[in-house]
């Protein structure tokens, strides 16, 4: 969801030199982006406790940007910042850090996207619906062909059925009754802690061509693969969000958060919802109408596949 905010900020300084400074599990993310200088990627433990924190500041600090942005709401991205001294900083005021930029930005009143509500940072006036945009180097698509032979598919739908929360992860129950009877080979991809719930995804569509690659790669690789794959069926997850950035046809089942703000962006995405946003784990929404995940049939899931790849 930055994405749309790096291409956006390179049109209004088109001769700068721009380094996003994120987490290291993210970094990936931004490799190889044509508009980007340099990734400084931060560990877990950069970023804990106030010695590190001031460390990273001063290394920062060597760095003499002129120019700064936090897209994140937290005082400690803001405090890093403060501590680099760069001349500008800008952030949404918030957590009592007023005083720790010299440009605070209002936070948006009305609900929007978090991509879109990044670019508020630019310009308070911007209205725009940017699309996020991965760059893989020919190096890299030459390795995913490589691999995918390996694995012994061509063009797979890939499957991201894993999430941090519980309250996400769809149901071996529901991805069977949608890929039942499918010609289709799939592709689970995951963590190397999803290994073993999709190994047991597997068994239970044991009538369908499904493989898993759970914790075999890396995020860089992952992302590569997807490039690959024919369509995808996913979660509200992170792997969802590359998916659909890619341009590759994403179903998306969305449950906890709130969709119009962090809903995956691409071309060719179709969101279903239920009851959203979420309540819990359980179900508690007794209103009329509501679509409930174990609703969406696989007639539904097949014509949103096929509608988002004919487009």
């Amino acid at each position: 969801m930055a994405l749309p905010f790096i291409q956006k900020i390179k049109a209004y300084h088109p001769k700068a030199e721009i380094y996003i400074i994120c987490k290291e599990w993210v970094a990936d993310i931004y490799k190889n982006h044509k508009d980007l200088t340099k990734v400084i990627p931060l560990s877990d433990s950069d970023i804990k406790g106030v010695y590190n924190i001031t460390s990273k500041g001063k290394i920062l600090k060597s760095e003499n940007f002129d120019l700064s942005y936090t897209l994140t709401e937290s005082f400690r991205s803001a405090l890093i910042l403060w501590l680099s001294n760069i001349q500008i900083r800008i952030g949404f005021n918030a957590q009592w850090r007023r005083y720790l930029l010299t440009k605070p930005v209002a936070r948006p009143t009305k609900l929007l996207h978090r991509s879109e509500k990044y670019l508020k940072l630019i310009d308070e006036k911007l209205n725009d619906e940017t699309m996020p945009k991965f760059f893989i180097s020919e190096d890299e698509k030459n390795w995913a062909k490589i691999k995918m032979e390996q694995i012994g598919f061509k063009k797979p739908t890939a499957i991201f059925p894993f999430s941090v929360g519980a309250g996400r992860t769809l149901s071996a129950e529901n991805i069977k009754k949608w890929i039942k009877g499918s010609s289709k080979k799939y592709l689970i991809f995951g963590s190397i802690n999803d290994s073993n719930k999709a190994k047991a995804l597997i068994s239970n569509c044991n009538n369908n061509s499904v493989k898993e690659i759970c914790g075999k790669f890396t995020l860089r690789e992952s992302i590569s693969l997807i490039a690959l794959c024919e369509s995808s069926i996913a979660t509200d997850s992170g792997l969802g969000h590359i998916s659909a950035a890619l341009g590759i046809p994403t179903v998306s089942f969305f449950g906890k958060g709130n969709s119009l703000e962090t809903s995956p962006l691409g071309e060719k995405t179709k969101v279903f919802k239920h009851c959203n946003p979420c309540r819990g784990n359980k179900c508690r929404n007794n209103k009329v109408g509501v679509v409930c995940i174990k609703k969406i049939s696989k007639k539904d899931v097949e014509f949103a596949v096929n509608q988002l790849i004919d487009q």
